[in-house]
């Protein structure tokens, strides 16, 4: 094999090993999606949340959203292939099943509160392995948690162009939660044996350790295949 065609190889090699390291970091990263990001206060409006995976690679079978105490009327929109229900503040579609690469809407409406500023609909995102909990409020210094809750915003106005751009809390500032709300709102009722956040911690650990590895690796090959190169050129000369 002559010595282009090995580094062009080991380089194919190195690229794939990052472009792999990416794709976990994405995943482990990803959100329930909320659409349109804002609402005008006091108006009905129905909100289609867009969860980006499954648990680990095993299909969505149910989403439990805690609706906030500060909205009224709230509904799921009925979805081809799933059963919905409403009870003591909770909106649940369940009975299907939703491949884990798969991106679905799942429809809620409801009428937004009169007071303008941000509001958070917890989520329980169970799988047929696993459990994902988007339950978090923002961290302490006001940016977005691991697993953040999804938000959407409710304008004092019909929302502007700038409104329905999906806030990232990094870029944005701090996020704080409408003054008139209860803590309680909310949360969601989990089950003993759940932890908040994943189904498995270790999980998290896990896959910065796998990420780590494979660009390690992908460096690896890099590095082997320059001195291969050098010493193939040295025999050469």
């Amino acid at each position: 094999m002559n010595n282009n065609r090995l580094a062009i190889r080991m380089s194919a090699v190195a690229a794939s090993c990052v472009a792999a390291s990416f794709l976990f970091v994405g995943v482990s990263y990803a959100h329930v999606e909320t659409e349109p990001a804002a609402v005008e206060a006091g108006k009905s409006a129905t909100i289609s949340f867009s969860p980006s995976h499954g648990c680990d690679g095993s299909p969505t079978i149910s989403l439990a959203f805690k609706m906030p105490g500060s909205v009224s009327n709230a509904v799921a929109v009925a979805k081809a292939g799933w059963e919905t229900s409403g009870a003591d503040g909770v909106v649940t579609f369940s009975g299907g099943s939703l491949e884990a690469a798969t991106v679905e809407n799942f429809d809620i409406t409801f009428t937004a509160p009169a007071a303008a500023g941000p509001i958070f609909f917890p989520v329980v995102q169970t799988c047929e392995k696993g459990e994902i909990n988007w339950i978090d409020m923002p961290n302490p210094d006001g940016t977005e948690a691991e697993f953040a809750a999804p938000l959407v915003t409710v304008t004092a106005g019909a929302p502007t162009s700038a409104d329905l751009v999906a806030i990232e809390a990094d870029a944005s500032g701090p996020i704080t939660a409408l003054e008139t709300e209860d803590e309680d709102d909310n949360e969601i009722e989990l089950s003993d044996d759940v932890a908040v956040g994943s189904d498995d911690d270790d999980d998290e650990s896990s896959e910065t350790v796998l990420i780590v590895l494979i660009a390690a690796l992908g460096v690896a090959v890099v590095v082997a295949g320059g001195v291969i190169y050098r010493k193939r050129g040295d025999k050469d000369d």
